[in-house]
């Protein structure tokens, strides 16, 4: 029935696209919006409309193409220091982005993100898929809170919207080449052309290569190869068709090839005492391709537009790591292929005093995994899910309606049904692949609906000056891990309330963004551990309940004509109100564990299994104080050029790394420095030279004990990246 429906909206679209010159165009809400500037705000489109970033009632955070190539943003994990309360690292090559304290650990096949992810519309469903979109961007928008009425998945957390540079009737190109420290090679290029007076094509390219931050140690039997290196190359290509002033049609095509070693962790305590320094025996290697395609199509009724957007992304990953369990080291082999496609279709437009937007949405997933982890006795864990599926379907509506001239309300709901299934085994197998026996029957089949809704006030306490206050419900779906039923977990939900103001004073030289809000989460979704077939195997469980609440800053201030300070900054509590495992898991069930540092609090006196309480624990990721602070100055040449310097300091307070509260998994708090100088040619063309982690910080980002050991002390952990400093030349033509 649901596919129906889409089917019989899509039929109507086609049949309501009827080519009609006469008629005049409006502005898409979507990634075709105006794309520049309204004096210094940038026009957002996180409403499903474009709009002022400075009249949006939401936590917004965007940022422009040309500031995240100044900052050196190559990919998600770089905007952490950009926007409040947002945490993105890597977890052994895969992105997990935390905001505002919630995010996923989960990132395997069956797992789902807290913070929903598009590219110029299009959910990513996978996070491995995160890092490949971050050239010749228009924009970023970070959306903070729930995001439950108008967002395609999940986006209980928040949501990222990547835009890209859109095909526009003018020619016009670029091309930039970097070279750094660890041998770093970066290169893009862009060229936009109008084809005929309805057909304009946009394509642009990135590569990006560098040596490994993660060196093997000159020692007897150590052989690895150096790992969190990156030899990836991306390409896009973006045709636009205006056959009428009311139809504009926009196809769009990526792929992106990961290679090298790739992003790896490495042992603690440390085997050489450098975080940047293994002692692997192995040479690990990826090889995961990425492809991508939409079709957005955007039809002006002059009362509203309709928009259908489709998305295709597919995955496929091939990956050997390394297992650092002690006397293992042993390989681990991942193969996986992931395919998605989804369906949006909406209605948006403005009548007298409202505005308003509906819509449907359909989300299709199929994934087949097969995990391999090589034992200490020569033989491999095998995983095997063939298939995995997920199946969403939605119908949301949001309106704002202006009750004065300066008092506005807000009011959305949405509809979501989920489904979700899994068919599968768990193996004990030779090197050869032959099955020695099977541990387990993997088999999950469980759906889920809900309903969700958003109520908001915001009022002009002067031209320039906003306040807002809102409540919002949203939900992500539940699910299941590997192992014999049962093996589900229910839907995470949270009521969020949100106060807000945005105000730019001082004609224009001071922005001043202040929000504050309070979460309220139940069967919050946490990543534990679990023993399945006899191995220490990922299980998700449901943490009861947990409270956050915070205030965020954001501020600009222009202290003379050519220069300024910045700040975004944010104070975060997050804690869990009830979260219990009654069987523990292997931490817990430890008794070497006893007498370690850590937040739960058990009985060692009871033999395991034993009950743990993790109430009160705080939430993995959340630094209670995190700022960055920079400052701006240009200065004018007699020749027309002008020379830009900056430096940005990034501090974040002491954090917990993972839910039980041990020493060997928390981060000291810290700072990273970025310093900045550009030459700005007045022939269109800029040199730039940087060090970014000025201290030459060695930060920890992630950090596990190991699991098969239960073991507190010994684990693997990963660092953000040492000092990198280098120069960047670009031109535009």
């Amino acid at each position: 029935m649901r596919r129906s429906l889409v089917l019989a909206m899509g039929c109507a679209l086609g049949a309501l696209v009827a080519p009609n010159g006469a008629l005049a165009q409006q502005a898409a809400p979507d990634s075709s919006a105006p794309e520049g500037d309204a004096g210094d705000a940038i026009i957002v489109t996180a409403q499903r409309r474009a709009e002022v970033v400075q009249d949006v009632p939401l936590a917004i955070t965007a940022l422009g193409g040309d500031a995240l190539e100044e900052e050196g943003v190559r990919d998600i994990t770089n905007l952490s220091d950009l926007a409040p309360s947002l945490s993105i690292t890597n977890n052994g090559g895969t992105p997990q982005v935390f905001m505002r304290g919630i995010g996923s650990t989960n990132t395997n096949a069956n797992g789902d993100a807290a913070v929903a992810v598009h590219i110029d519309g299009v959910y990513l469903a996978r996070a491995n898929s995160l890092n490949a979109q971050f050239y010749d961007l228009a924009r970023v928008e970070v959306v903070r809170g729930p995001q439950g009425t108008l967002y395609g998945r999940n986006a209980t957390a928040g949501a990222i919207n990547i835009i890209t540079n859109q095909p526009r009737f003018t020619f016009e190109g670029a091309a930039a080449v970097e070279y750094g420290n660890y041998n770093t090679l970066v290169t893009s290029g862009m060229v936009n052309a109008p084809v005929s007076d309805t057909i304009a094509v946009r394509a642009a390219f990135q590569t990006v290569r560098h040596d490994g931050y993660l060196r093997t140690a000159e020692a007897p039997g150590v052989t690895g190869n150096d790992r969190n290196d990156q030899d990836d190359v991306s390409a896009r290509l973006q045709v636009l068709f205006e056959p009428t002033e009311r139809l504009r049609i926009t196809a769009r095509g990526d792929f992106t090839h990961l290679g090298g070693a790739g992003t790896a962790l490495n042992a603690y305590p440390l085997p050489t005492g450098d975080p940047y320094e293994s002692t692997a025996k192995l040479n690990v290697s990826r090889n995961n391709r990425i492809f991508g395609g939409s079709l957005e199509l955007n039809y002006d009724f002059d009362f509203a537009t309709l928009t259908y957007l489709g998305g295709y992304r597919e995955l496929q990953l091939d990956i050997t790591s390394e297992n650092l369990t002690p006397g293992n080291n042993r390989p681990n082999y991942i193969n996986n292929r992931q395919k998605s496609s989804s369906h949006e279709l909406r209605l948006a437009g403005d009548l007298a005093r409202l505005d308003w937007v509906v819509g449907a949405y359909l989300f299709d997933e199929k994934n087949i995994d097969d995990v391999n982890i090589g034992l200490a006795n020569g033989t491999f864990l095998t995983f095997v899910q063939n298939p995995i599926k997920a199946n969403s379907f939605a119908l949301f509506g949001q309106a704002t309606y202006e009750l004065t001239d300066a008092l506005r309300l807000t009011a959305g709901l949405r509809y979501t049904e989920d489904e979700k299934s899994n068919r599968g085994g768990t193996f004990f197998t030779t090197p050869e692949g032959e099955v020695i026996r099977q541990t387990a029957v993997n088999r999950a089949d469980a759906d889920w609906t809900s309903t969700d809704w958003k109520v908001g006030l915001e009022y002009d306490i002067g031209p320039d000056s906003l306040v807002y206050a809102q409540v919002a419900t949203a939900y992500k779906a539940g699910g299941y891990f590997d192992g014999p039923a049962p093996n589900t977990y229910d839907p995470e939900e949270i009521v969020a309330y949100e106060i807000g103001s945005k105000n730019t004073f001082l004609d224009g030289d001071l922005v001043f963004n202040l929000s504050a809000f309070y979460n309220d989460y139940s069967d919050l979704q946490v990543s534990a551990v679990e023993t399945i077939a006899g191995e220490a195997a990922q299980v998700t469980r449901n943490a009861g309940t947990a409270t956050i609440y915070g205030v965020e800053l954001e501020t600009h201030l222009r202290v003379v004509e050519n220069g300024g300070f910045s700040f975004v900054g944010s104070w975060l509590h997050a804690r869990y109100d009830d979260f219990v495992l009654e069987q523990g898991d292997p931490f817990v069930n430890n008794p070497g564990n006893a007498n370690v540092q850590r937040c739960y609090t058990a009985d060692y006196s009871q033999p395991a299994p034993r009950r743990a309480d993790f109430s009160g624990c705080a939430l993995a990721r959340t630094p209670e104080w995190s700022f960055t602070t920079g400052y701006t100055h240009s200065f004018d040449l007699s020749n027309g050029a002008a020379i830009e310097a900056q430096v940005q300091t990034r501090f974040e307070s002491g954090k917990d790394l993972e839910f039980h509260g041990f020493a060997s998994n928390y981060q000291d708090s810290f700072t990273k420095t970025d310093l900045s100088l550009t030459y700005v040619a007045p022939e269109a063309w800029r040199l730039q030279v940087y060090v970014r982690n000025l201290e030459d910080e060695a930060v920890k980002t992630v950090s596990n004990s190991n699991a098969q050991t239960g073991d507190s002390s010994i684990g693997t952990a990963d660092y953000a990246p040492p000092r990198q400093y280098g120069v960047r030349l670009s031109a535009t033509f």
